[in-house]
């Protein structure tokens, strides 16, 4: 799989290179220092990752993970940060982000991390995790506060469909285990996403997480 770093931190950024390197699956077709530089690179290598910082000089990488998603959505973005913010978790995903980890993991793990991500899981490195279990016990009580309207309803097989996404199934092994076709399991992600107003299957599995239907550990 194709690969792009993007890191403004030259050092750092160069380890990823070599451990990634290593990887006979992974090809680190390009490196960036910035989230401006980042997007330019991605819509020139079209890449199936994008491994990305938060806090970057400019061009923010989450600036740029929206920006990628916009021009190339095929792409799939895997934040690597410092930052233990719920705010740049938070809007990490709402940008597409389909996993993020900090960099307290090994960097040995990166590569299985990516592989994951490639397969269509969704990564949240456990403490931050448990700060978006916290965040959605404090979202249910203001929706009950404010006696908002139902959710969409899902059919039956939507939620079995769901579920497995949030179990960090890809379309295949959904396909398998509900014994119905790919290009079926497609068309019921793409009828959620619609239905649900959400614009990627990290959001699902947030709001899978939030209507009790999967528990981050």
């Amino acid at each position: 799989m194709k690969v792009i770093v993007a890191d403004d931190h030259a050092l750092f950024r160069r380890g990823l290179f070599m451990v990634l390197e290593s990887e006979t699956d992974i090809d680190v077709v390009a490196e960036a220092n910035d989230g401006e530089e980042v997007v330019q690179l991605t819509e020139s290598h079209i890449p199936d990752l994008v491994l990305m910082d938060v806090r970057m000089p400019g061009t923010t990488g989450i600036e740029a993970t929206k920006a990628i998603k916009d021009k190339v959505p095929s792409t799939k973005i895997l934040m690597l940060t410092i930052s233990d913010e719920e705010e740049d978790l938070y809007d990490a995903i709402k940008a597409g982000a389909s996993g993020y980890l900090l960099k307290e993991i090994s960097i040995d793990e990166v590569a299985d991390a990516i592989r994951s991500v490639h397969a269509g899981q969704s990564l949240i490195s456990p403490s931050m995790a448990s700060k978006l279990l916290n965040e959605f016990a404090l979202m249910a009580k203001k929706d009950e506060q404010k006696q908002q309207m139902p959710a969409p309803r899902l059919t039956d097989r939507e939620m079995e469909v769901l579920t497995l996404v949030a179990k960090g199934m890809n379309n295949r092994d959904i396909a398998k285990e509900l014994f119905i076709s790919e290009n079926t399991v497609k068309n019921h992600v793409r009828n959620i996403l619609e239905k649900l107003h959400l614009h990627s299957r990290m959001e699902a599995v947030v709001y899978a997480v939030r209507e009790k239907l999967l528990e981050i550990k």
